[in-house]
């Protein structure tokens, strides 16, 4: 049967929920103020990341924060006057972390992870930029021996899911990259994982192809949902009403207000990222280079090359603070000595993140017909494909491919 299926956000994640609707044969709505791709999609590091299985919150994390909020560049900044309002995601969050917790947490997005390059493919090649797919690896570079020590808990749960793992020293470093600092004590190589060289290029590439099979872009905000007898019957923009036989609400930090208006009130905040974007950069690594102390990636892009990463807690609103970006190009700097930045962009978006780390994906409480698929957080390009192919058999009324329990809205 052919529905008539609503999509509430216009990023990659409702891209690929929107794709997976329409191969199956579905009438699609794509609802967003914006163009697609250009919010939180647009700026992220690119990578298709299998290994992202560890959850932000590990215990023993605590110990940490305070010299990282006493350093303007380190990889987690608070904005204070922000602080009274964010306690409660914090809270949860640090409930999140205990080791039973995490490991459970850890097998939930392993399962939805390590198929993305599987489920990734396809929809590349089918609008049309299967080039877009790039499996050659990234790396964790790290300047200091405890800073390695530190992440012995996140390779160990990797290692445990079944991520390859190699470990560079001395000769080895310049071996891999001759571009990467020779004061490094260690570069930890994951050679199965992959990155987008231009995520933007890749969900134009598929509202491109939506457009051509028929789709309806709606350049709106969703302000509203009509629920009747358990079911959702239409979507209400500030000048419209769209009819509906099921609605997605993919719309990343706007989502929540929507969720609640359905039956799941969920503490959704954001974690803002930043991006610097170099035009014509002297220095390309030959993979993604993630830095160990900030936690940041140096990615190669089609456009040049992107420096993103980091985590800020504060309101949507605030204003974005350029020193993060700042901060980050000077580390990489320090990975890559010669690497001169020439011109560049700096960008700062918006990560729907929840505590415990997982995403949304499920049916609303209080309407049937009506898929939550938000909450992404560091993972949205990685999960995009997997959660669109969980979407579309939810509309469908099949079982997924993997077990959804562990991402149900009902968990808080």
């Amino acid at each position: 049967m052919v529905a008539r299926v609503t999509v509430i956000g216009a990023g990659v994640v409702g891209l690929a929920c929107a794709t997976q609707l329409q191969m199956r044969g579905h009438t699609v709505t794509l609802v967003d103020p914006r163009p697609p791709g250009e919010y939180c999609s647009l700026g992220n590091a690119g990578c298709f990341s299998r290994a992202s299985c560890v959850p932000l919150g590990l215990p023993g994390l605590w110990r940490n924060v305070p010299g990282w909020l006493l350093d303007p560049s380190g990889p987690l900044t608070i904005r204070w006057r922000h602080s009274l309002s964010l306690a409660p995601w914090l809270w949860r969050f640090q409930r999140a972390s205990s080791p039973q917790r995490v490991n459970r947490i850890a097998d939930a997005l392993h399962a939805l992870l390590t198929v993305t390059l599987d489920k990734w493919r396809p929809l590349a090649a089918h609008a049309g930029v299967p080039e877009l797919i790039v499996q050659h690896g990234y790396a964790f570079a790290y300047e200091s021996e405890a800073a390695f020590a530190g992440d012995a808990l996140g390779r160990a749960i990797r290692a445990a899911h079944g991520v390859r793992i190699d470990v560079l020293r001395g000769s080895d470093i310049a071996a891999f990259d001759d571009a990467l600092s020779p004061h490094l004590t260690h570069v930890v190589v994951l050679p199965e994982q992959g990155h987008c060289p231009n995520p933007l290029r890749l969900s134009r590439a598929l509202a491109a192809r939506l457009r051509g099979g028929g789709a309806t872009f709606v350049e709106a905000p969703a302000i509203a949902v009509d629920v009747v007898g358990g079911r959702v019957t239409g979507v209400r923009t500030p000048g419209a009403r769209i009819e509906a036989d099921a609605i997605v609400l993919a719309a990343g930090i706007h989502s929540a207000a929507l969720a609640e208006e359905l039956g799941n009130a969920v503490p959704l905040e954001s974690e803002r990222g930043y991006h610097v974007m170099l035009d014509a950069p002297n220095v390309m690594p030959r993979v993604p280079i993630a830095s160990g102390e900030g936690k940041y990636f140096v990615t190669p892009m089609e456009e040049g090359l992107r420096i993103a990463g980091t985590v800020e807690l504060a309101t949507v609103d605030a204003p974005a603070d350029d020193r993060r970006a700042d901060a980050m190009l000077a580390g990489a700097r320090r990975l890559f000595p010669a690497l001169n930045p020439g011109r560049y962009t700096r960008w700062m978006g918006h990560r729907p993140s929840l505590p415990d780390s997982l995403p949304v994906i499920g049916r609303a409480r209080n309407a049937s017909n009506a898929i939550l698929a938000f909450g992404h957080g560091h993972v949205g390009l990685t999960a995009a494909a997997p959660t669109g192919e969980i979407v579309a058999d939810l509309v469908a009324g099949r079982e997924p491919f993997m077990d959804i329990a562990p991402f149900a809205a009902d968990r808080f």
